[in-house]
């Protein structure tokens, strides 16, 4: 039997392509039909717009409406797209990955919780757990106001240096969208990053690091 909401396209380029209709979406009042998982950052989405002759990544937050079966097919996509405990804590690539505690469990159940109702998710960074590596020459190109404080950020909390490893910052500091509020960076919208030597990254301004 046919299925009459599989319906022929053809983009801007001249590909012809076939594309299930009832996946539609309404995006500042254009309708776009849902393709496949963009592959870019957790719940990010294909959707073709067929006036447009392209595609575009989009998330949940992004549709202003959607058909009953798009609503479905997202619902499924992102319950599939919503990261492990591990990787949310940033715990994932040790080989010995400490046990949640109790508030760490409690926080990502409700970190995938939001996720399947925005379809946003925040970067995700790794848990430092060695001490930072940078030289004498890398410290000098830093433009940091005051005192060198190193900080990372993973699990949705600051965690700073304490001798050959890395504990959360008590208290924590006001964080402004994943930047230090009032910081440069806050005000830009994100770090200025410098590549180490060793791997790490650092942002020159306010010192966040980002371990591998």
């Amino acid at each position: 039997m046919a299925d009459h909401h599989k319906v022929e396209f053809v983009d801007q380029l001249g590909n012809r392509f076939m594309l299930d209709t009832s996946f539609e979406v309404v995006v500042n009042g254009e309708v776009g039909y849902i393709e496949e998982n963009a592959h870019t950052s957790p719940g990010r989405m294909h959707v073709y717009f067929p006036e447009r002759g392209h595609d575009r990544t989009l998330s949940l937050s992004d549709f202003e409406s959607m058909s009953e079966a798009a609503r479905h097919w997202v619902a499924g996509f992102l319950a599939g797209s919503e990261p492990g405990i591990y990787e949310y804590l940033g715990t994932n690539r040790l080989e010995e990955a400490p046990d949640p505690t109790p508030a760490e469990w409690s926080r990502w159940k409700e970190y995938t919780a939001l996720f399947r109702k925005s379809g946003f998710a925040p970067w995700l960074n790794s848990r430092p757990v060695t001490p930072l590596e940078i030289t004498d020459e890398e410290l000098a190109e830093l433009r940091v106001d005051g005192e060198f404080r190193p900080w990372s950020y993973a699990g949705e909390r600051v965690w700073v240096p304490s001798g050959d490893t890395w504990v959360e910052a008590d208290p924590q500091p006001e964080l402004d969208e994943g930047e230090l509020a009032g910081s440069i960076c806050s005000v830009r919208g994100h770090p200025d990053l410098m590549q180490l030597a060793s791997g790490w990254e650092i942002c020159l301004d306010c010192a966040e690091v980002t371990a591998y």
